[in-house]
């Protein structure tokens, strides 16, 4: 049975709260995997999500997608124009 869609509300509230989890835990560790992420529809949520987390950072996350879920890495450098976040190490 396909998982539920999230509703428009359900999917801007996972966007902002997975964007803080993601770039904190990038932070700790630099890099995650997640191997539930095999449902196109939160692969795209999830896209969002490491654009939102690189603009917190404010340095590139990176992400790749396998049959075995996601993978997502925080980049060395700041991103052009920007100057690196006071939460940034």
């Amino acid at each position: 049975m396909a998982p539920t869609p999230l509703t428009p509300d359900e999917a801007a509230r996972f966007r902002v709260s997975m964007s803080e989890w993601l770039a904190k835990e990038l932070l700790e560790k630099g890099s995650i995997r997640l191997s539930a992420v095999d449902n196109p529809d939160l692969q795209r949520n999830f896209q969002e999500v490491v654009h939102r987390a690189s603009e917190l950072l404010r340095r590139p996350v990176i992400s790749m997608t396998s049959s075995h879920g996601m993978t997502f890495e925080l980049g060395d450098e700041q991103l052009p124009g920007q100057e690196r976040s006071p939460i940034t190490p």
